[in-house]
């Protein structure tokens, strides 16, 4: 552990608390953010959010007050999107390249913000005014394309209104953006995940929301369950990730009792950095029901003997992290975070944390290095963070949607959610629809509910009235579906038995006019610009897999073509075997789907 980490954990019950006010803009609290620990990352984010410039002597200045190798903190500078050496503008202007955007548009909202700034992705203007940048996702995928000028999201983008945004950006001033809020419905199941946005209420609001059921199951339990009873619960209900690859919520939560048991101190972990291009229901509780996390969070505490949370929020979501600061003071007026609970001997503080722009610290140990204030970059496993996790505590990780679920479980039991479910996937599960649905939003649905239930029924199938070529589920690492298979059930194992993936559930479809060879290019420039560059097949991969994909649109001949295709098939085995994490590992499955699903088109066009 090195030096700074040792200071952070040493000073961890004596830090000062500036970070918890309320924010009264997204800016605030990104430079609120970077006040909550002394570390190389929050400084530079501090610096970049003042200054829009990293110089060298910041580095030098700031590894030799935290004791740190230069080159160490450099590493930090360069590796985050938000940060970096290069100077930026004072109004951040980030197009979004994310699946949902190009499936409305292809890439030419990045065209069109080109164009209305008169700069080149990457530049600044001279007067150091306004920079250009692309980010992939910005949680609006029901109403793509979609653009954020420091904190302003922009949906239903067009190239007059990329043209209305430069005009008044050179002008000096940042229009107004307008809310494009997406249905929330829960049908043939009880709301667990919507059961407060599917109302028409202010749920950022305590008293509200605890008149709607919020804290009810943190109550029941301090009063009359022991912390095993609450993992009972949990493992009754059969509940099990909603952000990855399924693990048993209460497997992963026995593990981490056991051996916080024995440390002197034990962490939960909110995983808010929902990364996957076409999901967006994280950042919609996060924003619109706060305090359904926030509950999830203290159960998951005083279920494995934690007295620390941290919630660690996507920055490309500016709105989240300061309702999530807003519902934790809320929280702690009320007694409900903090010392004694609701008059128990259970005490739990919780910080809010933003990122710093990076896919993969949406996977759990890049998730904790960004939090110590490190590269996010993937830990070889074992140990896993049950046993050694953040500052090398017992670590319980789970993501938002799957925390929402644990206040409704215990307060009706985990039966009652059992009850509901298919097969070895019990319970409900929010999926998310990308722009091009007829009625695009958040459709709650119990498991083994059929696709095409979901996307033509509930989504009412597709705007442009074509057929449903192609459904990617679960982000950019889900197979790619074609329609004869959309009579799947929703379900881990089903979808797992068709080389799909449940994910986050976010769902981007495309229609017939699709060429599935330019899915194939986006989906290898994702995993080339995300990739944190540690492991040598997901690094060198994505770029060799960006060059085969682009060379199958326009092969010089047959044989050529044939050699191509042989080479992106060992590519995307060695990346699926080679690959530290899921971010290499996985995208062998969409692009192997789209070869055995679309192999005529993706192999035509030579002659």
């Amino acid at each position: 552990m090195s030096h700074n980490l040792v200071q952070l954990v040493q000073r961890h019950n004596v830090r000062a608390k500036d970070a918890r006010a309320k924010d009264a803009t997204a800016n605030d609290a990104r430079a609120k953010d970077a006040t909550d620990d002394d570390n190389a990352l929050e400084r530079l984010k501090v610096i970049m959010h003042e200054r829009r410039e990293i110089s060298p002597d910041d580095i030098r200045i700031i590894a030799r007050t935290l004791h740190e190798p230069e080159a160490a903190v450099y590493g930090v500078a360069t590796y985050y999107a938000d940060l970096g050496m290069q100077r930026r503008g004072r109004k951040r202007v980030k197009v979004c390249k994310g699946t949902a955007c190009f499936a409305a548009c292809g890439d030419a909202s990045v065209g069109w913000m080109e164009a209305a700034l008169e700069l080149p992705v990457g530049g600044t203007s001279e007067d150091g005014a306004i920079s250009l940048e692309t980010v992939y996702c910005l949680g609006l995928c029901h109403a793509g394309p979609s653009v954020e000028v420091e904190g302003q999201v922009y949906g239903g983008l067009t190239a007059a209104g990329a043209t209305a945004i430069g005009t008044a950006l050179r002008a000096g001033t940042t229009p107004i953006a307008t809310p494009i809020t997406p249905t929330f419905i829960a049908d043939s199941c009880p709301p667990i995940v919507l059961e407060r946005l599917s109302l028409n209420i202010d749920a950022t609001q305590l008293e509200t929301a605890r008149a709607h059921g919020a804290f009810a199951g943190l109550t029941k339990a301090l009063r009359e369950l022991t912390p095993n009873a609450v993992l009972d619960a949990v493992e009754r209900a059969q509940l099990r990730g909603r952000g990855g690859a399924g693990f048993p919520t209460a497997t992963k939560w026995r593990m981490t009792a056991q051996h916080a048991r024995d440390a002197d101190a034990a962490y939960v972990v909110c995983n808010a950095d929902e990364g996957d291009p076409g999901s967006y229901i994280d950042k919609h509780l996060m924003e619109r029901d706060p305090f359904a996390v926030i509950e999830g969070m203290l159960l998951a505490g005083y279920a494995i003997g934690a007295t620390h949370g941290y919630m660690y929020v996507r920055s490309e979501y500016p709105a989240s992290a300061p309702s999530l600061r807003r519902a934790v003071e809320q929280a702690r007026a009320a007694g409900l975070v903090g010392q004694h609970i609701l008059d128990s001997e259970f005490s739990f503080d919780i910080d809010v944390v933003e990122g710093a722009g990076s896919y993969v610290c949406g996977e759990e140990t890049a998730l904790l290095r960004s939090l110590e204030g490190l590269r996010g970059m993937v830990s070889a496993r074992p140990p896993y963070p049950a046993v050694k996790g953040l500052f090398e505590k017992p670590t319980v990780v789970n993501n938002v949607e799957t925390l929402v679920n644990i206040g409704w479980i215990v307060r009706n039991g985990g039966a009652s959610y059992a009850a509901l479910g298919h097969n070895k996937s019990r319970g409900t599960k929010a999926v998310c629809l990308n722009e091009r649905f007829n009625h695009a939003g958040i459709f709650e649905v119990p498991f083994g509910v059929t696709l095409r239930r979901i996307l033509e029924d509930l989504g009412g199938g597709l705007k442009t009235g074509r057929p449903i070529k192609a459904v990617q589920v679960g982000g950019p690492l889900g197979g790619i579906l074609p329609n004869s298979l959309l009579d799947t059930p929703l379900g881990f194992d089903e979808l797992d038995s068709v080389g799909a993936l449940l994910g986050h559930g976010g769902v981007v479809a495309w229609d017939d006019a699709v060429d599935v060879r330019d899915i194939a290019v986006h989906l290898f420039e994702f995993c080339a610009a995300e990739s944190c560059g540690k492991c040598f097949p997901c690094r060198i991969g994505g770029r060799r897999g960006l060059e085969l994909a682009q060379r199958l649109i326009a092969p010089v001949s047959r044989d050529a073509l044939n050699a191509d295709v042989a080479l992106l098939t060992e590519l995307c085995e060695t990346m699926k075997l080679g690959s530290l994490c899921a971010h290499g590992g996985a995208i062998p499955i969409p692009i192997a789907s789209l070869m055995y699903h679309f192999r005529a088109e993706m192999t035509a066009g030579a002659s």
